[in-house]
């Protein structure tokens, strides 16, 4: 996620957005005034993160983070020149490298290791789904994990700008779908309300409110228990195979089918325009 800015130079021929990039690389992370320096990027965004682990996103200001690090507040401007900035290389940080997919069967089997690796990392850090994306990736590890879809998606036969059509939009899904799970999970926490406590209330509201006259297709899925906790024999929830990905199972199980369908349709793309070039 890279944030919009402007184009202008600081003096030294360079652009603010060159100088942001060469920041997020840590390309120059000495400061170019002053005393020799006692910081260094990696440590204000590692203490940033911190913050933002412990109290949320909302906890991090530059006077906070440097409280953390015993230094003034003034100090850390000196390596970075706003909270803005510092969120935007906190989010490349706190999101890791991507995990090592080498072994997996197919490119199908690939993505979905990618996508619940991201979920996890979202689940993790709940913060980073409050951080606006305002621009393509650029930072070292948002390159990686974009690097990482494009190379699991390669065999499928998508051309190359098909592929990054591809990961952008698993990446919108899985990432939203995992911003609605997390909320769901913190109000429910807060509020001391188990998952099927919550879904029961929920079946119950359905049954009450969805009436057929008016929502005739909910009253449909309501009258085949489709929103029950449990089915009326007693037996487990039906849901997608491989279903559990670490959220609210409502939500696992929407990734799960969402993401499976999706897959299949861009193999069914792909297989049929091999066809159509192999018959021209």
């Amino acid at each position: 996620m890279a944030t919009q800015r402007g184009g202008g130079d600081g003096g030294d021929g360079r652009s603010e957005i060159e100088r942001h990039l060469e920041l997020l690389w840590r390309v120059a992370e000495r400061p170019r005034r002053g005393p020799r320096p006692g910081l260094t990027v990696e440590e204000i965004v590692s203490a940033a993160v911190g913050v933002a682990d412990a109290d949320g996103l909302g906890a991090v200001s530059m006077q906070r983070v440097a409280a953390e690090l015993g230094y003034t507040t003034m100090s850390l401007y000196r390596y970075v020149q706003s909270k803005e900035q510092l969120v935007e290389l906190m989010a490349d940080a706190a999101v890791g490298p991507p995990p090592d997919i080498g072994e997996a069967a197919g490119w199908r089997d690939r993505v979905e290791l990618l996508s619940r690796a991201l979920v996890e990392c979202n689940r993790r850090r709940p913060w980073l789904l409050r951080v606006e994306i305002v621009g393509p990736p650029s930072g070292p590890m948002q390159l990686a994990w974009f690097e990482a879809y494009l190379e699991a998606l390669a065999e499928c036969g998508l051309a190359g700008y098909e592929r990054v059509a591809v990961t952008l939009f698993i990446n919108g899904a899985v990432r939203e779908l995992a911003r609605i799970a997390v909320q769901i999970e913190q109000a429910r926490r807060a509020g001391g309300v188990s998952d099927e406590s919550a879904g029961a209330a929920y079946a119950a509201a359905l049954r009450r409110f969805a009436v057929p006259e008016r929502f005739p297709n909910v009253a449909a899925l309501v009258a085949e228990g489709v929103f029950d906790p449990e089915p009326a024999d007693g037996g487990p929830v039906a849901a997608p195979d491989g279903a559990d990905w670490g959220l609210v199972d409502e939500i696992g199980a929407d990734i799960t089918f969402g993401l499976r369908r999706l897959l299949d349709g861009v193999e069914s793309y792909a297989r049929e325009r091999e066809h159509q070039a192999g018959t021209a």
